[in-house]
C-alpha cells in the first residue's frame, strides 16, 4: 500500500514530533542526572529522581511508542515498503 504525498507528509510530520519529544525527554533527563550527581541535597536527589520517574511513566513512553509506531508505518507505507521484504503482509 502507498500513500499519498499528503499523507505521507503527515504521518513523517507525526514520526518528527514524537521524535522530537524523546529527544527532549533525554536532553531533560540528562540535565536531571547531572543535576542530581552533583548536588549534596538530598531533597534535590530525590526531586530530580520523583521527576524522571513520572516522566519515565508517561511522556518517555508515550513518545517511544507513537516514535515506533508511526516509523514502522513509514517503512510499511512509503516506498521502501519494508513488510514485503519482510514477509508481513
Amino acid at each position: 500500500m502507498q500513500l499519498s504525498i499528503t499523507g505521507k507528509r503527515w504521518l513523517l510530520t507525526i514520526h518528527l514530533i514524537f521524535s522530537a519529544i524523546m529527544l527532549g525527554n533525554m536532553v531533560t533527563f540528562l540535565i536531571l542526572s547531572i543535576t542530581a550527581a552533583s548536588t549534596g541535597s538530598e531533597q534535590l536527589v530525590s526531586s530530580c529522581y520523583q521527576i524522571m520517574h513520572v516522566l519515565s511513566k508517561t511522556s518517555v513512553r508515550a513518545s517511544t511508542i507513537g516514535t515506533f509506531v508511526s516509523g514502522i508505518l513509514l517503512s510499511m507505507w512509503t516506498k521502501w515498503d519494508c513488510s514485503n521484504s519482510i514477509g508481513l503482509l
